[in-house]
């Protein structure tokens, strides 16, 4: 096993590369009697087109997450689900746009609950019968979600600031897209991702490395899945112009919503790392935005808003910068936006002290087995790989740079980049 260090917090992660291409990392710590257990694959909602070795596969939206559903079927297999529940486990999943995510949370026997997964994971069954009959109940999370207010304005928008990106399909898709969606079409897909070299374990908790390898590798000789190449994704280059300016939304709330967002080419920044280049953005809009900031005060000082918060993204070739608010008055928060976002502005000082509380962030998700995980996960999902050196890579940053980026977001704000999205009764 090859051991990773993550830089000042001096941290280790054991890996190992099986011979079928199964990345595994193991996190042993002795701060917690908790484990978390999970296996991921390299495949999530932002895949919309692909191309595999005998053909070009058009992937209707909603797919990965249906897929999850049907690999996660513990309704189906009561006896898996019996014994997790004996040992007082927690079995779940999640969906993505950048891939699939199975987990068991737990305290005792970490070794069985592991095996419990790997049964879950390669002893699918996808068959035309429980497809059609797991097409209701994901119909109704649909629904359910539609009836959060501020996420379906947040898909609302980001339908509207791209033309031809993943965005525009939400994670779960629409009913109409659930509905086409075959057990033929769910295996191709299963086939084609769900190779062991597109799939990694990531194990958190107070176990033995080695025990732990070994088991994964034993269970692995028995897997039929085997190392074969991963589609290629097909994506289509967005324009750098927003698909709609302007959406007024009805619905009926006591107070109105809006969102502002602007699409920026993600190469006018000059910072090849995208959380690098999300931290720059994000310590700027804490200073200029948030609750604390004078911004705000004087927005709600001024009857013109309830609450505000912000957003950055990194979508493929663009970032996206957004702005949230719950308004008094809509009509002036639209007009003052539009001005105050062209005057965003940052003290080195302040710039330091907002440095050092993500650099104290960095050290204090070390305390949680679910928050190391969740970055080890997210990490491999969108790069490819850990960035065991954040801390240094943060701790780098200069205000010189900062001052840059807020001249790039500002210099780059003009007509055909911002999108507007409010509700109106």
């Amino acid at each position: 096993m090859e051991i990773k260090t993550f830089s000042k917090v001096d941290e280790k992660i054991y890996f190992e590369k099986l011979d079928n291409g199964l990345e595994v990392y193991l996190y042993p710590t002795n701060k917690t009697k908790n484990f978390y257990i999970t296996i991921s694959v390299k495949y999530g909602a932002n895949v919309t087109k692909y191309k595999n070795e005998k053909e070009t596969i058009e992937v209707i939206p909603g797919s990965a997450h249906f897929l999850e559903h049907k690999v996660m079927a513990l309704s189906e297999n009561e006896e898996i689900s019996k014994r997790i529940n004996d040992l007082g486990s927690l079995a779940n999943a999640w969906t993505s746009y950048y891939g699939t995510n199975y987990n068991i949370f737990g305290s005792i026997n970490l070794r069985e609950n592991l095996k419990l997964l790997l049964d879950i994971f390669y002893n699918t069954n996808i068959n035309e019968k429980n497809v059609e009959e797991e097409k209701g109940i994901i119909g109704e999370e649909i629904d359910m979600y539609k009836d959060q207010l501020d996420g379906l304005l947040s898909q609302k928008l980001f339908n509207n600031l791209f033309h031809e990106s993943y965005v525009k399909n939400t994670v779960l898709g629409e009913r109409s897209d659930i509905e086409k969606i075959t057990a033929k079409h769910l295996n191709q897909i299963y086939k084609d991702f769900y190779a062991t070299n597109n799939t990694f374990i990531v194990v958190c908790g107070d176990f033995d490395e080695n025990e732990v390898l070994e088991d994964i590798k034993e269970y692995m000789k028995k897997v039929k899945t085997k190392k074969t190449p991963v589609p290629k994704r097909i994506k289509k280059k967005d324009l750098p112009t927003v698909g709609v300016l302007y959406e007024e939304f009805n619905k009926k709330v006591s107070n109105p919503r809006v969102k502002y967002a602007i699409k920026i080419d993600k190469s006018l920044f000059g910072i090849k790392d995208d959380t690098i280049l999300k931290y720059y953005i994000g310590l700027i809009l804490s200073t200029n935005l948030s609750v604390t900031s004078e911004l705000f005060e004087r927005y709600k000082n001024n009857g013109i808003v309830i609450s505000m918060s912000y957003g950055v993204n990194v979508i493929d070739d663009y970032v996206i910068i957004s702005v949230s608010a719950l308004c008094k008055d809509e009509q002036k928060f639209i007009e003052n936006i539009e001005k105050d976002i062209k005057t965003l502005v940052i003290e080195k000082a302040e710039f330091e002290r907002k440095k050092k509380s993500v650099l104290k962030s960095v050290i204090v998700d070390f305390d949680s087995i679910e928050e190391i995980e969740y970055n080890i996960t997210t990490s491999l999902m969108m790069d490819g790989e850990i960035d065991f050196d954040i801390y240094n890579s943060v701790n780098n940053m200069e205000y010189d740079m900062c001052q840059n980026v807020i001249d790039t977001i500002i210099n780059n704000i003009n007509a055909n980049n911002i999108s507007i999205i409010k509700t109106i009764k």
